[in-house]
């Protein structure tokens, strides 16, 4: 169970996610460049500096929703990586706004306008149940896990690149941040079972594609 106390104040709270500062930007700095590399982004619509800020406005506002079986550092992480999803789908609107013709119906708009806000009432069964299974959660998956400074090197994090979204993400929360399997499954929104295999997966395509 997590000793992360839920901060009262704002101070408190800054105090709390001080220390994973440096891991935020350095992620945001990895999955900016990523995503620039697909052409979901053009150089300068994001700073990781901006998408930091974002993340720690999000999660000040739902601070109060954080499980006390994730971490905060996960959480932060988890935060981080939908608050980035969020903006490349508002981007995508906003292309798609300029490419379509003023007449043109208005689309409907969706149920939720912000997945965030969905995830904050709306829990599935398998992600309430966490309880139940996080004695069991470092349980190591059949195939080992691919070495943090492998994941530096060029050709992994070529490899890794190539992997879709999702994969990669359960990818490196699992192997380069470290994070046990719950908590990539809070992340990344998926069940426990599926984020194993998920990992297994992106493992073996990195592994394949002589990465690691």
């Amino acid at each position: 169970m997590t000793t992360d106390a839920q901060p009262a104040d704002r101070d408190a709270f800054h105090r709390l996610v001080e220390p994973h500062l440096d891991e935020l930007l350095a992620a945001a700095r990895r999955d900016l460049r990523y995503h620039q590399d697909l052409g979901d982004l053009q150089s300068g619509d994001l700073t990781p500096e901006e998408l930091v800020g974002e993340t720690l406005l999000r999660a000040w506002d739902s601070r109060g929703a954080r499980p006390e079986t994730v971490s905060l550092r996960a959480w932060l992480l988890g935060t981080q990586h939908r608050v980035l999803q969020r903006l490349l789908g508002d981007e995508e609107r906003l292309r798609t706004l300029w490419a379509v013709s003023l007449e043109a119906p208005v689309p409907t708009e969706p149920l939720y306008d912000d997945d965030e806000e969905f995830w904050e009432w709306y829990q599935p069964d398998d992600l309430a149940r966490w309880e139940d299974v996080v004695a069991d959660e470092d349980t190591p998956l059949p195939d080992e896990a691919i070495e943090v400074e492998a994941l530096g090197t060029p050709d992994v994090r070529a490899a890794v690149d190539r992997l879709a979204v999702q994969p990669r993400q359960a990818l490196l929360l699992r192997d380069r941040h470290g994070l046990t399997t719950v908590e990539v499954a809070y992340a990344l929104r998926l069940s426990v079972t599926e984020t194993a295999r998920t990992v297994r997966a992106a493992r073996r395509e990195v592994r394949a594609a002589g990465g690691a």
